[in-house]
C-alpha cells in the first residue's frame, strides 16, 4: 500500500474512532436527558393522581361509605376519572395482592410477573417505573402506593407514551450516520489530496535516488522546505556528495592501481627482454671477447636495475605495514649526515648543496628521514645541470617541524604535481631511466612522510626549479 493511501486511512480511521465515540457519547447523552424528563414528567403524574385520588376519597367515599374497602376505591376511582375527562390521563389501581380494582384511559394491562416487579420496587419515598415494549411503541408505567385507613394498601400505576423519545433517538443515529458518511468522503478526499501535496518532495527524492543508482552522480534533489523533509533532502544531498567523492576516489585508486601493474610490467619487460636476447646471443652465436664483455656488462646492469626494483618495492611495502619508531633527533646532526652522504656525486655533478638548519629537535624516524630527504636532494641533482645550487632549509613551525628541499633545475609541469607520489610515475621517463630510476622514490617519499602523521607539499615552475616542503607533527599534536 502506497504511504498516502496508509496516510488517509489512518486519518480516516482515527477521526471514525473519535468521530464515533464522541458522538456516541453526545447521542446517548441527549437521548438520557429526555428520557430522565419523561422520567420526572411520569412520576409528576403518578403524584399528582395519587393526591387527586386521595382528596375524592375524602370527599366521596367517606361520604357514601358502603363498608366495602374495594368498592369505596372504584366508587373514588371513578368520580376521579369524571373530574379529570379531557385530560387524556389514564391510570389503573390494583390491590396489594395483584387485583386490578378500577381502570381508566387506554392501554393495555402489564404481565402479572412485570407487575410484581413494578410493585416490589415501590415504597413509602420511592416509586416503580418499569418500561413496555410493544411492537413499534414505549410505554413507561409508573406506579406508587397508597395507604388505607383500615391499614390496606392499594397501588396506583399510571401509563405514559414515551416513543416519541426512543423515535428521536432513532432519527438522530440516522442522521448522524449520513452526516458521518459525507464528513468522511470528503475528508478522504481532501486527505488525499493533502497527502498527495505534502509527499511530493518524497517523490522527487526517489527519482533522484534511482538517477543515482543508475550512474548518474551529479543528480541532486532540490526541495526548499524546513521541515524534516527538507532536513532529508539536506542528509540526501550531503550523502550524494559523500558517494561522488568516494566514487572518484576508488576510480583514481583503481586507475593508480591499473597504472601500478602497467609500469611494473613495463619496468621489467624491457630489461628482461634486452637480457633475454643478449642472452641468447651469448649462447648461439660466435662473438669476439669484446662483443661477450658488453653483453655480459649489459646483462648485470640491468640485472642490478632489477635488483635495485625489487629492493625499492619491499621497502614500500615495509614502510607501509612495518612499526614506526619515532624519537626527538636533533635536525643538524641529521642535515651534516645527509651532506656527507651526498657530497661525492653532488662535486661530480657540479652542483652545490646550501644547508640552513635550525638547532632544533624533530620527532621522527632518521633513518626513514634520512631517505626521505635524500631521495628529494637526489631528485633535485638529477633535475639541474652543472653549475646548480641545491637547498637544504629547515625550521620549527606551528605544532611542529618542517624542512623544504629546493633546487634550480628544469621544474615541472604543474599538472604533474598531482600525479609525482604515484609508484612508477616519472615526468621524464626517458632521463630518469638513463639515471637508473624506476619511479619509486617519491612514492616512498610520501609513505613515509604519512606514517609521521605529516604532510609532502610541492611547487615547480618550469625552467626555475621545484620546491618541496615536508611537515612532521610534534609528538604532543598528534
Amino acid at each position: 500500500m502506497k504511504f498516502s493511501w496508509k496516510i488517509c486511512v489512518s486519518v480516516l480511521a482515527f477521526t471514525l474512532l473519535v468521530m464515533g465515540i464522541g458522538g456516541g457519547i453526545l447521542l446517548s447523552a441527549l437521548f438520557e436527558s429526555s428520557w430522565q424528563r419523561e422520567v420526572r414528567n411520569a412520576a409528576e403524574e403518578n403524584r399528582m393522581l395519587q393526591y387527586s385520588f386521595s382528596a375524592y376519597w375524602n370527599t366521596t367515599a367517606r361520604s357514601t361509605a358502603s363498608g366495602s374497602t374495594d368498592m369505596d376505591v372504584c366508587r373514588a376511582a371513578r368520580a376521579m376519572e369524571e373530574g379529570l375527562a379531557g385530560t387524556e390521563l389514564n391510570f389503573r389501581i390494583y390491590s396489594q395482592e395483584g387485583k386490578e380494582l378500577y381502570a381508566a384511559g387506554g392501554g393495555e394491562s402489564i404481565g402479572k410477573e412485570e407487575r410484581r416487579r413494578l410493585q416490589s420496587a415501590v415504597s413509602e419515598e420511592t416509586r416503580g417505573r418499569i418500561l413496555v415494549h410493544e411492537g413499534n411503541t414505549y410505554r413507561l408505567v409508573t406506579a406508587g402506593s397508597i395507604l388505607m385507613e383500615d391499614g390496606t394498601m392499594i397501588f396506583l400505576e399510571t401509563g405514559r407514551d414515551v416513543t416519541a423519545v426512543f423515535e428521536d433517538r432513532e432519527n438522530q443515529y440516522a442522521v448522524y450516520r449520513r452526516w458521518m458518511t459525507g464528513l468522511l468522503l470528503m475528508e478522504g478526499l481532501g486527505c488525499y489530496l493533502i497527502a498527495g501535496w505534502l509527499l511530493r518532495p518524497l517523490r522527487r527524492l526517489s527519482r533522484a535516488a534511482r538517477r543515482i543508482a543508475g550512474g548518474n552522480l551529479d543528480v541532486r534533489a532540490h526541495v526548499e522546505t524546513g521541515d524534516e523533509i527538507g532536513q532529508l533532502a539536506e542528509d540526501f544531498n550531503h550523502m550524494a556528495d559523500s558517494l561522488g567523492k568516494q566514487f572518484k576516489e576508488l576510480e583514481e585508486v583503481s586507475r593508480r592501481q591499473e597504472d601500478f601493474i602497467g609500469s611494473f610490467a613495463h619496468e621489467l619487460k624491457t630489461p628482461l627482454t634486452s637480457m633475454i636476447g643478449y642472452a641468447d646471443m651469448l649462447r648461439t652465436r660466435d662473438m669476439s671477447q669484446e662483443e661477450r664483455f658488453e653483453a655480459a656488462n649489459y646483462i648485470f646492469r640491468e640485472g642490478k636495475r632489477l635488483e635495485a626494483l625489487s629492493f625499492k618495492l619491499l621497502d614500500l611495502l615495509v614502510i607501509r605495514n612495518g612499526k614506526l619508531q619515532k624519537r626527538p633527533v636533533r635536525v643538524q646532526w641529521l642535515a651534516e649526515d645527509i651532506q656527507g652522504v651526498l657530497k661525492p656525486s653532488l662535486d661530480q655533478a657540479g652542483i652545490k648543496l646550501k644547508i640552513i638548519m635550525e638547532d632544533e629537535q624533530a620527532e621522527l624516524e632518521p633513518d626513514l628521514m634520512k631517505t626521505v630527504l635524500m631521495n628529494l636532494l637526489d631528485n633535485g641533482r638529477k633535475a639541474m645541470d652543472e653549475g646548480g645550487i641545491l637547498y637544504l632549509l629547515g625550521r620549527k613551525e606551528a605544532g611542529g617541524f618542517a624542512f623544504y628541499v629546493r633546487d634550480t633545475g628544469k621544474g615541472m609541469p604543474e599538472k604533474e604535481l598531482s600525479r609525482i607520489t604515484e609508484a612508477f610515475y616519472m615526468v621524464d621517463k626517458s632521463r630518469a631511466r638513463r639515471q637508473g630510476g624506476a619511479g619509486l622514490g617519491l612514492s616512498i617519499c610520501a609513505e613515509i612522510v604519512k606514517r609521521h602523521g605529516g604532510t609532502m607539499n610541492f611547487q615547480s615552475i618550469e625552467g626555475k626549479g621545484t620546491y618541496v616542503r615536508v611537515w612532521l607533527p610534534d609528538a604532543r599534536e598528534e
